[in-house]
């Protein structure tokens, strides 16, 4: 099979490749996530693609519910403050560290208002 990209207009001539390739492989599925494996030239990627609606729709009922002093049951005590998509979080993890690794910058990320969809309480972390 040729493509008209491969051969010159005239049909004379080497063939030549296409100067730009792109494709698209199904890897799987999960609900509300899909992953891929894609090539653009020379790039190959694994993408995931996850709907992230859902969870901070349930993040910004959570924070308007939350009020100050909520969860201050002792000096031990442990709270969700922010409720991550795997897909962000994983970009995360790649930039910053695990977050018991490197807590401030966690912190500093879940405070940035740019974030604010991701916390599940009010007030600063």
């Amino acid at each position: 099979m040729q493509c008209s990209t491969c051969q010159p207009p005239n049909g004379e001539g080497e063939r030549n490749a296409p100067p730009f390739f792109s494709m698209k492989k199904f890897i799987s599925a999960a609900p509300g996530k899909v992953t891929t494996f894609e090539t653009s030239g020379d790039d190959m990627h694994v993408v995931t693609r996850q709907n992230v609606d859902p969870i901070l729709e349930a993040n910004k009922r959570a924070s308007n519910e939350w009020k100050p002093g909520d969860y201050q049951t002792g000096s031990h005590h442990h709270h969700k403050v922010a409720d991550i998509p795997s897909t962000i979080y994983y970009d995360m993890v790649k930039k910053l560290g695990e977050p018991k690794h490197n807590l401030d910058a966690w912190k500093r990320w879940l405070n940035d208002p740019e974030n604010r969809f991701f916390r599940t309480t009010g007030g600063k972390i």
